[in-house]
């Protein structure tokens, strides 16, 4: 785990958000952000959502799939059971419920 300052931590996660927000648009995808989570909706109306998680310094994802939290390490979002990188995780749940294939930028993993 790096030891990010809380502003680090911030414009680290901005970042992913904005990244994600830019290939749900790219999709053609719904996405709102209020505050801190960033929802995607698809188009059979199933949900995929996204959250800073300030205090802990984390990215949370919420789908069918399951709930995943994300560390920042070595300048990538990595899932804190499993290892496996948000992007990946992301794409998948966005699949896997019936949505497009996101083009994520690739320090998303």
């Amino acid at each position: 785990m790096d030891d990010l300052s809380q502003s680090q931590y911030l414009d680290l996660a901005e970042q992913a958000m904005r990244a994600v927000e830019n290939a749900a648009d790219a999709a053609d995808l719904d996405s709102r952000r209020d505050g801190s989570v960033l929802n995607l909706e698809l188009d059979n109306g199933e949900q995929v959502i996204i959250n800073l998680q300030a205090p802990v310094q984390e990215l949370w994802l919420a789908s069918k799939s399951g709930a995943y939290h994300f560390r920042c390490t070595q300048g990538r979002w990595i899932d804190t059971r499993e290892g496996l990188a948000f992007g990946e995780l992301l794409r998948r749940a966005v699949t896997e419920q019936g949505g497009p294939q996101l083009e994520l930028d690739p320090a998303l993993g």
